[in-house]
């Protein structure tokens, strides 16, 4: 996520701290200042952090029983509305969604459970009294597990109980329909959230309008994952691409985006992939050290590799967690192409525009029962697919 930074590893999970959660504590630490001086910020500071602490943990639940049952995650990012867990792909199994989204409240429940003998049971649970010693700091935690345990079994996304009644939904109907309905009862919560607001208090009319957007983008998203569901990579991905090399120079880099319309350059030296560099990256790049400066300074080394045959719902996510980085297509050793959030927008909005009837239009193969061979691909990436100098006109390209 953009605007954050590592601040750590647990069981090989990423934890990032967003911006906004540094800004958001220092106007907790200015609240407490008005209000008790130096004393005061520093029991507040102490409160929230602990909280966000216990929402960490949180998400650790969730992320640490993901990864047992064959879940990738690549990070938890702390941002001042809670803790977001980023998957590399979303269990499809629904006894795995309930398992993976009950871990997180269960957390709470169980830190709550150790607390309260120590604190006795808090006379109140959604109000939370600012510290002034250690025991009214651990009452406070008690309080606060209370609240995100009840509060995360909400039937409404983005809340633990929205997915797990969309994973019960599953168990009978299917995924996009149990969504559709999941969906639509938190949408209902949020209108009568906004309702009861607007004579209770004006948070909940925000927390309804929250709840209300993010449970319509959370079906949206489940149905562009059901179109792309039947779909390869090789149906949608671009086969003419332009590479760079790391002696490159940025500025080059610069000139593509502007000839070939691609944002984003797989990095090649002596046929053996470096890495890709961006879009932004170059514009950063030429920005802080001007148009000369080599590609290979501003390289990813990590980039995303994906088969021909991989599932474009699939590769979907996984560039939409990268930022809307392209994917680089390898196969049998070889660069075949590029997938980006453009190759798979473009699908999207001519599916929206082409009426079918009966059944929906899929890239068209060939009737035969062998597996049919690709076009001609790149082969070790041949002369062609490298830049041309800067006095040529015409733009690199891998023509298939």
């Amino acid at each position: 996520m953009r605007w954050s930074v590592p601040i750590g590893r647990v069981f090989g999970i990423t934890l990032r701290l967003h911006v906004t959660f540094l800004i958001f504590l220092a106007f907790i630490a200015y609240g407490g200042f008005v209000e008790e001086g130096l004393n005061g910020a520093g029991w507040a500071v102490a409160m929230f952090g602990s909280i966000f602490a216990c929402i960490a943990l949180h998400e650790l639940g969730h992320s640490v029983v993901a990864q047992q049952l064959g879940v990738q995650v690549r990070s938890i990012t702390l941002l001042p509305i809670g803790g977001v867990a980023a998957l590399r792909n979303m269990p499809e199994n629904p006894w795995h969604e309930i398992a993976i989204t009950v871990a997180g409240p269960m957390v709470n429940a169980a830190i709550a459970c150790l607390l309260i003998p120590i604190t006795g049971i808090p006379s109140h649970w959604l109000l939370l009294a600012m510290p002034h010693d250690m025991h009214g700091l651990l009452l406070s935690l008690a309080q606060a597990n209370v609240t995100l345990f009840l509060f995360n079994f909400i039937p409404a996304f983005p809340m633990d109980g929205g997915r797990l009644l969309r994973a019960c939904l599953a168990l009978v109907f299917s995924y996009r329909q149990a969504t559709t309905i999941a969906a639509k009862v938190g949408q209902g919560l949020a209108i009568l959230f906004v309702l009861v607001g607007w004579r209770v208090s004006f948070w909940l009319v925000i927390i309804g309008a929250f709840i209300f957007m993010v449970a319509d983008g959370e079906e949206r998203m489940v149905r562009i994952r059901s179109v792309l569901h039947d779909l390869d990579v090789e149906d949608v991905m671009s086969r003419d691409f332009a590479v760079l090399s790391p002696a490159d120079p940025v500025g080059r880099g610069i000139e593509l985006i502007y000839q070939t319309g691609q944002d984003d350059f797989p990095v090649i030296q002596e046929g053996q992939l470096l890495g890709t560099v961006t879009r932004s990256g170059l514009v950063a790049a030429v920005n802080q050290h001007g148009a000369g400066t080599p590609v290979g300074n501003h390289l990813d080394h990590d980039p995303t590799l994906v088969s021909p045959r991989d599932n474009v719902s699939r590769v979907y996510e996984e560039i939409i967690g990268r930022g809307n980085a392209s994917a680089i297509v390898v196969d049998g050793g070889e660069i075949v192409g590029l997938i980006s959030p453009e190759n798979i927008s473009r699908y999207l909005e001519l599916q929206s525009s082409i009426k079918a009837p009966r059944h929906r239009w899929a890239p068209w193969r060939p009737a035969t029962s062998q597996t049919p061979g690709l076009p001609p691909v790149i082969a070790a990436v041949p002369p062609i697919a490298i830049p041309q100098s800067r006095e040529e006109s015409a733009p690199p390209s891998a023509p298939v």
